[in-house]
């Protein structure tokens, strides 16, 4: 396995067992502050997934290794001011990125432009399913909640109601409204994440 940002990589080398059991928002707080072996686990965890992506695409090893060293490499010069959500999907749209740039820079063939073509088809698709998924974790995300705290949260987010009119037909406070409100936000952060619920909400109202 290739060497990044000075790191010599083997194919028989893992990460400490501590190291590999940290969830990827962890490893790159570490990363952040300069930790190599975090950023040596990142690169493990996700090299070869990447290479098989773009290989299937570019059908060129070398230029494949190329390109995911310059990713990990610009990963960790720009450690300190990249700010990443989620570093799985990061690392696939940058490699999607250079691919692009890639065949943008190089003799494009037809069989270039068609693969391009599947690629966007496939994603489009990726993201749907992804959409569908996610859909049905905020389902039964809502469906574990109290039932009151259901009913005002799907009043408030699904039928638009504001606080004042929750509490007139529910009979209860705006206080107690905004209670159940917060309770279940919390709740959906706390099975989807954050991101998640910032994108699935906008969507559903």
């Amino acid at each position: 396995m290739p060497s990044v940002v000075g790191l010599q990589l083997k194919s028989d080398q893992l990460p400490v067992k501590n190291y590999a059991n940290l969830r990827d928002p962890e490893l790159w707080n570490r990363v952040k502050v300069d930790d190599k072996k975090a950023f040596e686990t990142i690169f493990l965890r996700y090299w070869s997934s990447l290479l098989i992506y773009a290989y299937n695409i570019l059908k060129d090893k070398a230029v494949c290794q190329d390109i995911l060293q310059d990713i990990f490499a610009d990963l960790w010069n720009k450690r300190r001011t990249t700010f990443i959500d989620n570093l799985s999907g990061y690392l696939k749209v940058s490699t999607r990125n250079r691919i692009y740039r890639h065949l943008r820079d190089g003799a494009i063939s037809q069989k270039h432009l068609d693969t391009m073509g599947r690629i966007t088809f496939v994603e489009a698709t990726e993201q749907m399913v992804n959409f569908n998924l996610m859909k049905e974790r905020y389902e039964a995300a809502v469906e574990q909640l109290p039932a009151k705290c259901k009913e005002v949260f799907l009043l408030s987010r699904m039928d638009n109601l504001s606080n004042k009119q929750i509490a007139g037909k529910l009979n209860i406070s705006i206080k107690a409204v905004e209670k159940h409100i917060t309770k279940a936000l919390n709740h959906l952060r706390t099975i989807m994440g954050d991101t998640a619920v910032l994108i699935i909400l906008p969507l559903l109202c």
